[in-house]
């Protein structure tokens, strides 16, 4: 089904929460962590332009929309699996090895952990639900009769 034959408010307000959670993880890894390191910049970065990209093409209803959408929701979903998976292993890694001193830091990733799942898992397999299965393509060539 073609991006122009869904339902309007639902690609708008995917539009807007695509371009809203490119610019808040962008801003956050770049702006509001202390120190760089090139698998987190590279994760924000790649999460922040196809999101970007998916919202622009949403809200401009263009015909790449559909495909942009299914490739960034699926790669922020990929991405945003790991980091979740990471910060709640991180947390209980720390809260087991420091005790009742890891068990501050291990609040503070679950914290973490738990305001990254809306965004960077729940709103990507939304929307892939939203796209739902890709048309089942024709085939460019017939198959050939059997020869006796």
């Amino acid at each position: 089904m073609a991006i122009e034959t869904r339902d309007r408010r639902a690609r708008i307000g995917f539009g807007i929460a695509n371009l809203a959670v490119s610019i808040f993880v962008v801003g956050g890894v770049f702006r509001f962590l202390p120190t760089r390191w090139w698998v987190v910049d590279t994760g924000a970065l790649v999460v922040g332009v196809l999101l970007a990209a998916s919202g622009v093409a949403l809200l401009a209803k263009a015909n790449v929309a559909e495909p942009l959408t299914r490739v960034a929701a699926a790669v922020v979903l990929v991405l945003g699996l790991v980091l979740f998976t990471a910060l709640v292993a991180t947390a209980g890694w720390i809260s087991g090895v420091y005790g009742q001193v890891g068990v501050s830091g291990a609040i503070i990733f679950g914290l973490v952990a738990a305001l990254v799942l809306p965004y960077v898992v729940v709103l990507p397999a939304v929307e892939l639900v939203w796209l739902g299965p890709r048309a089942a393509r024709t085939r460019d060539r017939e198959i050939a009769p059997e020869r006796s």
